[in-house]
């Protein structure tokens, strides 16, 4: 079954004819003598059926990177094949070729790598277009009689007939027929547009039993692929061991540098977002970032994860849209000792973006190894990775796109945004088209509300689920094609305005870093933090889930509240809370537990789902029992009384920080003897008491002393659990200044009377239930 799969890949993957005019007026499969090429093959694979055990499905992922060479002789292409990186997700496993198989498996294991590592050969006519060889140069005897080999169908399909589409016009509308192997249909492949340096191919087919669609985009001069997706359904071949049943297949064939893989799950999932329509200025919009602030971490974090690795630089106190545009380059992995490891690497364009929690901006790139030997053993020696991040200028700039009742369009620099009239005269798509170096930002001035949605291919067939069609228009388009549906509920403006960002080739700096693995980072103290992260989770404006509010406020404005509830809260700031005592007072007869003012966690949310190294922006006092079991009261009245040693400040530490400002000696803050007074000090207290901020000044976290421990909540811990056995308080970032809570001003005392409501009439309730 993949056999028919990939062999579709090959309608748009080399495409015949001869044609040598500039540009091309055919088609044409015109490579050069020596050229090479790399190609990123995803394959998605549902296979649905019913066997003797019952209804059963299973799934295949596979991932490739391919190199293609190409030697010219006197009457063919000779066209090299080397497969560089797989990896495939089986329904029992995974085959991935930087890892071997167990010892079940090792036979066929060494036989595949040494086929791959050889690679293969196909030859290809000019005249005919035709592959008149196939050579596998390392073939395994054992696989072969064992019948039916799928890496070599694979190969051999695909390189099989690359003379799929033969002298096809380039004008609008050409069509060719392809047939295909039973039980595949005939496939039309037509021309939707062109330019001068691209075709657009659509390939369709549909016999009532198998059907298949797809989109192509074609070098007009060359012939070699630039994107490719297509999707194919047909039964289960008769070989298969269930009796009936289906098989869905996706294919695509991306760019070497091509970012974002092949994830039909998110795609089928694209549900609309709700579009900010916030108001933003030119103004607003932050000056590019010295070099040294956008460099100023000394390393970064590598992980190993799904198959590739992961490399991550952080930008600590700069804004996103003042970092620039970060390109990765010239990788070397290293051992523990620094030593080289030959582990070549293939690496992708990079992604700056600012984190969900808003703590820091980070470059992100995925990096495959390479190889099917050599790499398996020396990957696992490997302790760091050392690269090259340049830096290049980006500007920002706010433009106006004007608002016809007949639609209206901008281009910038190949990106464009184009308003388009519905049948609701108040409500617009405005289409948004990026490219690898410019585009609209998904804010818009100006509209009263908006979703957005990402596209699907406006021709495909109904039988094309939603992921899928999203994945064709993505390939269509060469980037993540969007629509924008705007309202303008109180008329048209004369226009909106938009954001456009655009990648300059304008390098400004670069540097070589190293990046470590998430071990080393937590161990070797040596090492300056990679990033910095915040004590405080963000700020957020939604209420808890009862649907309450707990805002804090000055001193003098305080007031405590209920909700309407017998309940009693009273909200104050982490740093009123640590130089004030409250205290209550009530005319209850109850001989139950004494009545406090408890600290209660549980509105802040935020807090609970990131209570790892987090700290709760504001501390909320509850009425209730001491044992804190009892927190609804009837019938009393209560009396709270806060007594303020003055008003809170924080005070600059003279603390010298040196070249490793990360790590704080304790005793510079507590004194030589703290040991006999801070030992079994609460974190949450001393945190309240001290903090380490950043140049922005942002609190940071402290770190414990125990790096192997995954989760640490500073309300149960102590502070001895953070001091290393040298005296010092490892910070989660780069310190600026260290800070202490003081009081200034005079005491003062603030008093409150609060009635708690009578215990309802549960008889008259029920009666007129």
């Amino acid at each position: 079954m993949l056999r028919y799969f990939l062999s579709m890949t090959i309608v748009a993957f080399m495409v015949t004819a001869c044609s040598k005019s500039d540009p091309a007026t055919t088609l044409s499969f015109n490579p050069k003598d020596g050229e090479k090429r790399r190609y990123q093959m995803h394959s998605d694979t549902n296979i649905s059926g019913e066997t003797r055990y019952g209804k059963r499905s299973e799934q295949l992922n596979t991932v490739m990177l391919m190199d293609y060479e190409v030697k010219e002789k006197t009457d063919f292409y000779s066209v090299h094949i080397a497969p560089q990186y797989m990896q495939m997700k089986l329904p029992n496993g995974k085959f991935r070729s930087f890892e071997k198989l167990k010892s079940s498996g090792a036979d066929k294991d060494k036989d595949i790598r040494a086929m791959m590592e050889a690679g293969f050969t196909a030859d290809i006519d000019k005249d005919t277009h035709e592959m008149t060889n196939f050579i596998i140069h390392q073939e395994s005897e054992k696989l072969r009689n064992k019948g039916f080999d799928p890496i070599q169908e694979i190969l051999n399909d695909e390189f099989g007939r690359p003379g799929f589409v033969s002298d096809l016009e380039i004008k609008k509308g050409a069509e060719q027929i392809i047939e295909m192997k039973s039980p595949l249909p005939p496939v039309t492949v037509r021309v939707e547009e062109f330019t001068d340096t691209t075709v657009t191919l659509s390939a369709s087919g549909n016999n009532g039993e198998a059907k298949v669609f797809g989109y192509a985009i074609m070098e007009r001069n060359s012939g070699w692929t630039k994107r490719l997706t297509m999707v194919i359904d047909m039964p289960l071949p008769k070989q298969a061991s269930a009796s009936e049943g289906t098989v869905r297949m996706v294919t695509s064939i991306y760019p070497e540098d091509w970012m974002f893989g092949l994830n039909l799950d998110l795609l089928q999932h694209g549900e609309p977002m709700v579009l900010d329509n916030s108001d933003f200025q030119q103004k607003d919009t932050p000056k590019m970032a010295s070099n040294e602030a956008v460099f100023a971490s000394q390393g970064g974090e590598l992980e190993f994860r799904n198959g590739r690795v992961s490399l991550s630089y952080f930008h600590p106190n700069v804004d996103f849209e003042a970092v620039g545009f970060i390109k990765i380059s010239d990788l070397e992995v290293k051992d523990k000792n620094g030593e080289s490891l030959a582990v070549p690497m293939h690496d992708n364009d990079a992604l700056t973006y600012s984190s969900m929690r808003g703590d820091n901006v980070r470059t992100v790139a995925d990096v495959f190894p390479l190889g099917w030997n050599e790499v398996v053993d020396n990957l696992k020696k490997m302790g760091s990775i050392e690269a090259t991040l340049e830096r290049y200028a980006v500007s920002h700039e706010i433009v106006e796109l004007p608002v016809d009742k007949t639609g209206s369009s901008i281009e910038m620099q190949g990106a464009t945004a184009t308003l388009i009239p519905t049948d609701n005269e108040k409500v617009f798509d405005l289409k948004i088209a990026s490219t690898k170096t410019a585009y609209f930002n998904t804010k818009v001035n100006g509209v009263s509300a908006g979703v957005i949605k990402y596209d699907k291919a406006s021709q495909a067939p109904d039988w094309i689920k939603a992921g899928e069609s999203r994945a064709l228009a993505i390939t269509k388009a060469g980037n993540y094609p969007i629509t924008m549906q705007v309202s303008f509920m109180d008329g048209l403006p004369d226009f909106i305005k938009l954001k456009f960002t655009h990648y300059s080739d304008n390098k400004l700096a670069e540097k070589r870093v190293t990046f470590y693995d998430e071990d080393t980072l937590k161990h070797d103290t040596t090492l300056a933090p990679i990033s910095n992260t915040l004590l405080f989770p963000p700020k957020k404006t939604q209420k808890n889930q009862r649907d309450l509010q707990f805002n804090t406020a000055s001193l003098q404005a305080l007031k405590p509240v209920s909700f309407a509830r017998p309940q009693l809260y009273l909200t104050l700031t982490p740093e009123q809370a640590t130089i004030c005592d409250l205290q209550v007072t009530s005319d209850s007869k109850d001989s139950g537990s004494k009545l406090v003012m408890k600290e209660n966690l549980e509105p802040d949310e935020f807090y609970y789902r990131a209570s790892n190294l987090k700290m709760p922006r504001k501390t909320v006092y509850q009425l209730m029992t001491a044992d804190g079991v009892q927190r609804y009261f009837y019938d009393q009245q209560v009396a709270l009384k806060l007594s303020c040693k003055g008003e809170p400040s924080w005070q600059t530490q003279g603390i010298t920080l040196g070249e490793r400002n990360w790590m704080i000696p304790v005793e510079s803050l507590l004194g030589e003897h703290w040991q006999d007074t801070h030992t079994d000090m609460p974190m949450s207290d001393f945190l309240r008491n001290y903090r380490f901020v950043d140049e922005k000044g942002r609190a940071l976290v402290v770190l414990p002393k125990d790096s192997t421990r995954r989760s640490v909540d500073y309300f149960t811990t102590q502070l001895s659990e953070f001091i290393t056995n040298d005296g010092f308080l490892r910070i989660g970032g780069q310190v600026d200044k260290v800070e202490k809570l003081v009081a200034t001003g005079k005491p003062f005392t603030k008093s409150w009377s609060h009635q708690l409501p009578s215990m309802p009439d549960f008889d008259s309730l029920q009666e007129a239930g």
